[in-house]
C-alpha cells in the first residue's frame, strides 16, 4: 500500500511572521515615545497603543530560544526602535545566552542605537542585567553611564545620593545630563529631594537638559520653580516653551500676566497656549481672536477654542500662508488650515457662556483646576493630565505619577 512519510518541521512559528512582529513592536514603539505627552491622546488611547506593543512582543516571543537565531543579527542597527523591538523581546525571552548577547551589545553601542538598548533595559527589571549596568556606570562612555542610572533608578535600584548620578547631572554633554536628570526624577520627590545642581542645568545650553531639569524640580516640588520660568521667558528662543509650563502651573490669581505674554507671541502658536492656560479669560481672548483677518490667528485660536470646549467650530480650510518659497518640499506639502466659523462660535459663546465663566481652567469642557473627575479623566489629553498632576506636585502633593521616564 502506498505510504505517506510524515512531515517535519524546522520551526514551530513561522519566522517571517516574528520578523513582522518586530516591525511593527518597532513601529508602535517610535510612536508611543512621541505620544507621551501628546495633547490628543487620552489615557485610554495611550493604554490602547500599550496593548498594541505589548501583543507584538508576545507575537515576537512566539519564537523562544530561537528568537536570537532570527532577529540577533539586528542588534547591531543604527537604528534606534529596531534595536529596542529585539532588545527588549529578547530580554522578555529571558534565556541567559539571549540576555547576554543583549548586555553584551549594549556595551558596545553607540549612537541612536545606544538609546534603543538604553530603553528596553529600562523597561525590564532582569537581576541579570544589574551587574552590568553598575560596570558602565563606573567603565564605559558618559552615555552608556546615563542610561545605566536610569535603568537602575526606575527600577529602585540606584542609591539617590551617589556621586555617580550628581556627576552625571552637571555632565557638559546634553544628552547625557538630559537622561541623568530624568533619573533623578525616578528617585526624587519632594519629601526625598537631595540638592542637585539645578542652577547649572537652566543655564546649559541644550534645551534637553533646561527642559528635563524643570520637569525634575516641577514634579519633586522646588518652590522657585515659578521664578525660574519667568526668566526662561524672557529668552526668545526658550519663550514658547516657558510660557507653556507657566500657562500650566500658574495659579487663578497670576494667570492675567501669563495670558498678556502669550498675547505677544507669533500668531501660529498664541491659540495652544491660552488653551494651556484655559482661564475664561484665555477662552475671550481667543474667541476675539477667531475673528482675526490673519488666518495664522484665527486658525490657532479656533484650535485652542475646541481644545478648552470640546466643541467644534470649523469652518472653511485654506492652504497655509507661510511663505516656503526657498523649500520645494515644504511647497508641496503646504500645510491646511481650519479656519473658524464664526457664527457656530458665536452660538456656542451665547449658550455656555456663563458656564464658561464660572471655571478656572478648562479643558475639552471641564474644568480640572482642583479635581479630575472620573468623566474629565477619560477626555482629557495626557498633557492636561500631567500638567493637573504638575500643579499638584509643585503644591506639595504628588497624587499622579509623572510622566513615564521612556
Amino acid at each position: 500500500m502506498p505510504v505517506v512519510a510524515p512531515l517535519t518541521r524546522s520551526w514551530s512559528f513561522i519566522p517571517d511572521r516574528v520578523l513582522t512582529h518586530l516591525e511593527e513592536l518597532a513601529y508602535l514603539w517610535q510612536r508611543r515615545r512621541a505620544s507621551v505627552r501628546s495633547d490628543s491622546l487620552t489615557l485610554s488611547d495611550f493604554a490602547y497603543l500599550t496593548e498594541r506593543i505589548e501583543a507584538h512582543v508576545q507575537g515576537a516571543m512566539v519564537a523562544g530560544d530561537s528568537l536570537d537565531a532570527i532577529a540577533g543579527a539586528g542588534l547591531v542597527s543604527p537604528d534606534r526602535d529596531e534595536v529596542f523591538a529585539i532588545a527588549w523581546a529578547l530580554l522578555r525571552c529571558g534565556a541567559s545566552r539571549q540576555v547576554s548577547q543583549v548586555l553584551a551589545s549594549f556595551l558596545h553601542a553607540r549612537g541612536p542605537a545606544l538609546a534603543g538598548f538604553g530603553e528596553a533595559l529600562t523597561l525590564l527589571p532582569l537581576a541579570a542585567a544589574e551587574p552590568t549596568l553598575r560596570t558602565a556606570l563606573i567603565e564605559s562612555s558618559a552615555l552608556h553611564a546615563a542610561w545605566a542610572t536610569l535603568a537602575l533608578a526606575q527600577h529602585d535600584r540606584l542609591d539617590a545620593d551617589t556621586a555617580d548620578l550628581n556627576h552625571l547631572l552637571g555632565h557638559d554633554k546634553g544628552d547625557v545630563a538630559a537622561i541623568a536628570w530624568r533619573a533623578a526624577l525616578c528617585v526624587d520627590t519632594r519629601h526625598t529631594a537631595r540638592p542637585r545642581p539645578y542652577a547649572e542645568a537652566i543655564r546649559h545650553a541644550d534645551p534637553g537638559v533646561v527642559e528635563a531639569a524643570v520637569e525634575t524640580a516641577i514634579w519633586t516640588g522646588q518652590p522657585w520653580v515659578p521664578e525660574a520660568l519667568w526668566r526662561l521667558a524672557d529668552a526668545p528662543e526658550r519663550q514658547p516653551w516657558a510660557l507653556g509650563w507657566l500657562a500650566a502651573l500658574t495659579p487663578p490669581g497670576e494667570q492675567s500676566a501669563v495670558l498678556a505674554r502669550i498675547c505677544e507671541q507669533p500668531a501660529a502658536v498664541r491659540g495652544l497656549l491660552a488653551a494651556r492656560l484655559g482661564s475664561f479669560q484665555a477662552l475671550e481672548r481667543v474667541y476675539a481672536w477667531m475673528a482675526s483677518d490673519d488666518p495664522l490667528l484665527a486658525a490657532s485660536a479656533l484650535r485652542g477654542w475646541s481644545r478648552m470646549t470640546a466643541l467644534s467650530a470649523d469652518g472653511a480650510r485654506i492652504a497655509s500662508p507661510e511663505d516656503h518659497e526657498d523649500d520645494p518640499v515644504l511647497r508641496d506639502l503646504q500645510e491646511e488650515l481650519v479656519l473658524p466659523d464664526l457664527a457656530k462660535a458665536r452660538q456656542q459663546w451665547d449658550e455656555h457662556g456663563k458656564r464658561w465663566q464660572g471655571g478656572v481652567r478648562w479643558r475639552l469642557g471641564h474644568d480640572i483646576q482642583g479635581s479630575l473627575s472620573r468623566e474629565a479623566q477619560r477626555w482629557i489629553d495626557l498633557e492636561a493630565r500631567w500638567d493637573f498632576g504638575a500643579r499638584a506636585a509643585l503644591a506639595g502633593q504628588r497624587i499622579i505619577s509623572p510622566p513615564p521616564s521612556v
